[in-house]
């Protein structure tokens, strides 16, 4: 599992893009590439309605580096915390405060892929007694079929305006789309990549 998301290459080593002779690694998760044209599995292909854009929202936000994220999230949700909370940095500190800001019985989804190896800390009572569940989730544990087409039924509803935690930038823009997210900047940075004529 982990080579073949993670590893940067096909099942058999090698890689679909090159430059200057030497193999550039590619498919994240098996299928990112950057490419004007793509071949996908059909499994990995969702229809969408041609009436809610393509890119894939929040209520609030928070800037962690000006405030404490937990007390903020604590404020903003009258002192209860929140029912769900997503980790997707890999960083330790930040899974410690998606965990803090549950409320009772509050989940917290982790999808950061940290370094092999890296630990995280967390207060077990405060787990524990409110009965708080950290859960890992590998590609989104759902069927994008059905998945995919419920998210955007929301967004269309306004209960899931996903449209705030994105920002576009050109392709050739992609240095500064992952250098803004490195830096928190941007929540998801979205490269849009022209068709040819």
């Amino acid at each position: 599992f982990f080579d073949r998301n993670f590893g940067g290459h096909r099942p058999d080593g090698s890689t679909a893009i090159h430059q200057n002779g030497e193999d550039v690694h590619s498919h994240f998760f098996g299928q990112s590439s950057f490419s004007t044209y793509v071949i996908a599995h059909e499994r990995n292909v969702v229809k969408v309605r041609k009436d809610v854009p393509l890119e894939l929202g929040a209520t609030h936000a928070v800037n962690g580096m000006e405030e404490n994220a937990v007390d903020a999230v604590k404020r903003i949700t009258g002192g209860q915390g929140v029912q769900y909370s997503l980790e997707s940095t890999g960083r330790p500190q930040v899974l410690r405060q998606a965990i803090d800001a549950l409320g009772i019985l509050g989940v917290c989804g982790v999808v950061g892929a940290p370094s092999l190896g890296t630990e995280a800390t967390f207060d077990v009572n405060d787990v524990m007694v409110p009965g708080k569940t950290v859960r890992g989730i590998a590609e989104g544990d759902s069927v994008p079929d059905v998945f995919i087409p419920q998210l955007i039924e929301l967004y269309t509803q306004g209960r899931f305006p996903f449209d705030k935690l994105v920002k576009f930038y050109p392709f050739d823009g992609i240095n500064e789309a992952a250098a803004d997210s490195e830096k928190g900047g941007t929540v998801k940075p979205i490269i849009r990549v022209s068709t040819p004529a």
